[in-house]
């Protein structure tokens, strides 16, 4: 039986929720999720450690862990590239893409794949599922890199799981404000309890 699922602590409500460079105008938003806020904020502004950050946000030190890490990226990379950050309005609600073989069932795969699962998942319970066409299936003419980010960024996509990636599409999706994950095996049934 699965555990039951903790809500997240999120107690900080920011003043602004845009930002950006005001010397150049910005081609595109990072969009930072409002726990990536929380945790840089507990991090960051109170120097917390992270065992105690996770207990105050009602989350694993893993799981903690992680949304620094995310959050950091995304933060590095606006300011580095220009980018505008825009903080997430909404409390627990993301997207997540995976790469399957199969419209019909979730069949792990790489970025290449038939077919692209979008999954939202919303206050950490599987809200919706859709599956849409990989432009990138059989398709030698243009990069992964190039066409990818594009389509997922489009979707509002939050995290892209996949096995193993290179380097080019990494940099692309992080440039989009979306998060590759690298897992070895995806579960449907499973998918929410990793975000824990």
């Amino acid at each position: 039986m699965p555990r039951e699922k903790l809500e997240r602590k999120l107690n900080l409500k920011p003043v602004s929720k845009y930002f950006g460079p005001k010397d150049i105008k910005a081609s595109e938003d990072v969009v930072l999720l409002h726990e990536e806020l929380e945790a840089i904020h507990l991090m960051d502004s109170f120097c917390m450690y992270q065992e105690d950050a996770a207990k105050k946000m009602n989350v694993s030190r893993a799981t903690f862990a992680r949304i620094v890490k995310s959050a950091r990226k995304k933060i590095s990379l606006a300011l580095i590239t220009g980018k505008n950050i825009k903080v997430h309005e909404v409390k627990n609600e993301f997207r997540i893409a995976i790469c399957s073989t199969k419209e019909d069932q979730l069949e792990y795969a790489e970025a290449e794949a038939e077919y692209i699962w979008i999954i939202l998942i919303k206050d950490y319970k599987l809200a919706s599922q859709s599956c849409i066409k990989n432009p990138m299936y059989k398709n030698e003419e243009e990069a992964t890199c190039n066409v990818l980010p594009e389509i997922l960024y489009d979707y509002k996509v939050n995290y892209f799981m996949i096995k193993d990636i290179d380097y080019d599409l990494k940099i692309s999706l992080i440039a989009k404000g979306i998060y590759p994950m690298l897992k070895e095996k995806i579960e449907l049934d499973s998918l929410v309890d990793i975000f824990q």
